[in-house]
Order: C-alpha cells, then structure tokens, then sequence
C-alpha cells in the first residue's frame, strides 16, 4: 500500500555521487516508504492528480530506481522488485446489458530477485562496539547502523512487440461513469512497481509496496498521421460485396492510414455508386429508394493459454511381448538419429538443435462485440461532380463520366473516453466500420478494419 511520496528534480548537471544510481537516471525521482523499505522511482516526468504525484513513462524507456532497507530489517532475505502490466475488463453478469465484478488480465510481469546478505566488515572492534550499544537480542546480532545505507539499484525493460503492429498499450482508465456513454468499455489498463521484503527468519517482519505508474506511447514510434494528410486527397476506396451479380457497383471511401486519434473529432467517410451499363433511369430509383447502414463496432477478446492433458493414460507396454517391444525401442532411436561422439556426449542431430517449444493451445476467455454507433441515411443526397480547373477549363467528358453515379458523406464521431486498439499477446481490441447498402432484395456489404488511437 502507498503511504507516501515524494518528488524532486535533479538538474543535468547535478553531483549524484553520493547516490548508488543505476544507468539511466531521469530528471524526476519519486520516493514511496514503507515500514522497512524505501523506493525511490526514475522517471522521465511527472503527473500528479487526486491521489499526488504519479511517475510516467514511454513504452520504450528503462523503468530504474533504487530500493533502500531500513536499518531494523533483517540482515539478509530477499528482495523482490517487479514491474507488472494488467488489463481490468468488466465480466458480464447474466443480465443483460449488465456487468459484474471485474476480472484482471496479466499483460505481462517482470520480477527481478536480489539476494540481501551481511555486508563485509573489516574492523571487528568496531562491529562489536556498534552492535553492543544498542544492546541487541541473540537472534538479531547483526548490522543495523543507521549510518550505513542498504541500498540496490535496479534497471529494467519493458517488454516489446514481436510481430509488426504489436505494441504495449498505454495506460488507460475511464474518467467519467461508463453508464449511458456508448462509447466507454468499463475496461482499465494500469501498470505498477512492486516491492517485497521477505525475510530469511520467520519472526521477521516482511514488507510490501505498490505504486502505480503511467505508460504512454512515445510519439517517435506512434503514427500521427491520422486523417487526410497534407493534400486533403489521401482517400481509399474499398468495394461493398454482395451475394449475387446486380447492375451496380457501391463502394466505401476512408483516409488512406485508416488511423484516428480518439481526441479528433470524427471518421470522414464517402459512399458511392455507379450502375454497370450506366442506366440514368435505374440511377434515379437507386438514389431515392437506398438504404445506407453505417456502423462503429468495437471487438474485445480475451485468451489465456490451457494446459493439455490426455484425456485416457498410454496402453501399457507390459502387455507386449519383448521382441515387439525391442523393435520399437530400435525403430525411434534410429528416428532420433542419434550419434554419440568420442567423449560420451550425445549428439541429438541437426533436427533437434535450437528447436523452439510448441506454442501452448489458447482458450477465449472473454469476448464482446458491441456496436458503439449506428446511422441509417436514406438515398444517395448528392451527385459527384469534378471542380473546374485552375485555368478556367471544364473538366472532359472521359472525366465526367468516370464519376460515380451517386454519393453519401458521412462523418463518425469519436470520444476521448473510447479505449485505443490494442495488438498484444493475449489481449486483442479491434474496430470495424460496417458499411451497408440495401435496394429492394440486394445488400451490398464490407466490413473495414480502422485503427483507434
């Protein structure tokens, strides 16, 4: 638990000597203390709300600091430093439109384990004249001055990707109620520091701490280019299928990243038709009688490894005769091209060599598909039509008549408290524009994958 913390800058320059820093030592260092321990957190900067001063990091910083032992732990133990990311998603309840409690998710967990042992003392008259003063029990005859520090510095990672797009996802946590907010999830994503003291004796006391910390995506490996780029022209077209031959042709147009931040204020999007012979008369029912379905679809899911087990044990080979069985002892040894070399070590063969284990099997632990938005419009409201040209010209009848027949412009709206796309083992969160055209029987449909940031 938290008790207290406490912040200051160190200048660049500034003498840290007298500190045991680790290599990558920040502008901030946070001090969070417990009975018995002290952290003191590096970070690159500072945000401090309700609960006081919270340290923030990007994705691809080394998370380093110093645990100090106070002079009444115990002489040795262990000392465990972990850095541990989670992923709060709310569980449904039974009712519909209804959630439970919600269950956490490991992103993932570092731990890194330091041995505590008694520091070396060279002078043993003064040993002796330190620990007598303070009259110490027969169990606890041990260094405990407070003159001498007990501080381990420490460095880490963060995990990152494997696969291209993989990237660890930024803190995350709704700031207003969830309820009658179709665009909130009621998910959290939060990352924190914790420490332990575990004692080597059992009357020893432990300790514990936890403090929150903040991950953000650095901007130098995040695309910022969301929306229509410089020219305003970067547009995509993406054809609507439908499940028998009709004579037209609907298709959807995006910006050409499909990426948008959630603080923009909308998705821009275009729909379209042409008739295929161009029929002006078909043209015009189309416009009129259409109906254009639009929707925003958010997909969370959840999979954790399972362990595999044979349902029914392996026939025994007791029931074998011995020359049978000597014939299959012979049959997979020879598979397993075994040599042996001259100094006894087995050599298990080209095959075996730097082989990688088999990915466990995943179970869906979680899975949601909501619609966060929908629109229905009804008829194509605008014909598409070419601007004139700088010199005062009129576009060309091969450039007239490559324009659609047809035209809808909508836009989608975006909230803040929406939660970004997330691509991470384990944890996968999707959004899909769905695009639909009815006339009459026919519907033409496409499902777009876009990227929410």
């Amino acid at each position: 638990m938290r008790r207290r913390a406490m912040t200051e800058s160190l200048p660049a320059s500034s003498d840290t000597a007298s500190r045991t820093a680790p290599l990558a030592v920040y502008s901030h260092v946070s001090t969070y203390r417990v009975s018995q321990l002290e952290l003191q957190l590096y970070s690159p900067s500072l945000k401090v709300d309700s609960k006081g001063p919270i340290a923030v990091f990007n994705d691809h910083d080394r998370l380093s600091g110093k645990v100090v032992l106070d002079w009444q732990a115990y002489h040795s133990g262990k000392l465990n430093i972990a850095i541990e990311g989670s992923f709060a998603y709310p569980e449904p309840s039974g009712v519909a439109s209804s959630y439970g409690e919600r269950k956490k998710y490991k992103i993932f967990n570092l731990t890194k384990t330091v041995n505590v042992s008694p520091p070396q003392i060279n002078d043993s008259s003064r040993f002796f004249r330190e620990a007598f003063r303070r009259r110490p029990s027969g169990s606890s005859i041990s260094v405990k001055s407070p003159s001498m520090e007990r501080s381990y510095p420490f460095e880490m990672s963060l995990p990152q990707g494997c696969r291209p797009g993989e990237e660890l996802p930024s803190s995350f946590s709704p700031t207003t109620d969830t309820e009658g907010n179709p665009f909130a999830s009621g998910c959290e994503i939060s990352y924190k520091v914790i420490v332990s003291w575990e004692p080597d004796v059992s009357a020893g006391s432990t300790s514990h701490l936890e403090v929150p910390i903040i991950l953000q995506s650095e901007g130098d490996f995040e695309s910022k280019d969301a929306g229509l780029g410089a020219s305003g022209d970067c547009w995509v077209e993406m054809p609507l299928k439908t499940e028998r031959p009709i004579p037209m042709h609907c298709a959807v147009a995006l910006p050409t990243s499909v990426t948008f931040c959630r603080s923009s204020l909308s998705i821009p999007y275009f729909v379209v038709f042409t008739t295929t012979p161009r029929a002006p008369l078909l043209t015009r029912e189309i416009a009129a009688d259409s109906t254009i379905a639009v929707a925003l679809v958010r997909q969370i899911t959840i999979q954790q490894p399972q362990m595999v087990f044979p349902l029914t044990p392996p026939p025994s080979p007791s029931r074998e005769s011995p020359v049978r069985l000597l014939r299959r002892v012979a049959k997979s040894s020879s598979r397993l091209n075994l040599k042996r070399k001259r100094d006894g070590i087995v050599d298990f063969g080209d095959e075996f060599k730097d082989k990688p284990l088999p990915d466990l099997p995943l179970r869906t632990s979680f899975s949601e598909q909501k619609v966060i938005y929908s629109d229905f419009i009804l008829g194509f409201s605008k014909r598409p039509r070419h601007r004139d040209c700088e010199d005062g010209t009129h576009p060309t009848l091969e450039e007239q008549s490559s324009l659609p027949d047809g035209l809808h412009k909508g836009k989608i709206p975006l909230h803040k408290e929406m939660l970004p796309c997330i691509d991470w083992p384990g944890v996968s969160v999707k959004y899909y524009l769905d695009i639909s055209v009815m006339n009459g029987i026919d519907d033409m449909r496409a499902r777009i994958p876009v990227r929410i940031y």
